[in-house]
């Protein structure tokens, strides 16, 4: 009798070893953005965003552990969310309390996808590069405070998404301020060891991503290639 209870007893402590095994190579994915982030699509609708895409590869290649979006929204500005993370924010899903601060420090991948909301409020007011390039400094100020803040807080692999040109007729202004801010957040990714995804040729290339052309949102075409360039990277890096 004896000898069979050691054998359950086995069984059962090398079936949890093999489950905590398992489970340690799975990873828990958090999502963070704005609207971009929400899927919203070129008519105002939630589509299929490229955190779906990029959750979507993990599950069918047995990677994914857990997945969360809880601080997503639409107009979440870039100093908005360093905020919330200096303020640990709290929210509730399905009856269970998160805060920010855990759920970084808990995450194995990171995407961020934010500021495209603020950003296109300036562009659209973008007559002359000069006028606009104190506010995109200010953005890459806002950046770089967020990105050093998350790597205080998280030893994960955090990838930062650049921006695509919201306006399919957009002036060279507008295109030589998107080329300095992207410029920007691409070197304050790599001082701060952050991947960094660029998508601005990947959209701008193909015109079937903004289908409306009074919205600078994508579809879920432009959604999957941003994806798909995330994916390149994390790639890399599992």
């Amino acid at each position: 009798m004896k000898k069979l209870i050691i054998i359950v007893v086995l069984i059962l402590v090398f079936t949890f070893i093999i489950y905590k095994t398992n489970e340690d190579n799975l990873i828990d994915y958090m999502s963070i953005g704005d609207s971009v982030n929400l899927g919203i699509n070129s008519y105002g609708n939630y589509a299929y965003g490229y955190n779906d895409y990029v959750k979507s590869y993990l599950e069918n290649n047995n990677l994914l552990h857990k997945y969360n979006a809880y601080y997503s929204k639409d107009n979440y500005t870039i100093l908005e969310l360093i905020n919330d993370i200096n303020n640990n924010k709290e929210v509730i899903y399905n009856d269970k309390t998160y805060n920010i601060k855990r759920e970084l420090r808990e995450a194995d991948l990171v995407t961020l996808a934010i500021g495209m909301d603020e950003l296109t409020d300036i562009l659209m007011d973008a007559k002359d590069f000069e006028d606009i390039k104190s506010s995109l400094d200010t953005m890459a100020f806002y950046m770089e405070k967020l990105l050093k803040s998350l790597k205080s807080l998280s030893k994960s692999k955090i990838v930062l998404i650049g921006y695509y040109k919201p306006f399919q007729d957009s002036n060279v202004e507008v295109e030589k301020a998107l080329t300095y801010l992207n410029d920007k957040y691409k070197n304050i990714a790599k001082n701060n060891s952050i991947i960094y995804v660029d998508i601005y040729n990947s959209i701008k290339e193909d015109i079937n991503c903004l289908p409306n052309n009074k919205d600078y949102h994508l579809n879920s075409h432009g959604y999957l290639k941003i994806a798909n360039e995330v994916i390149k990277k994390i790639e890399k890096e599992l």
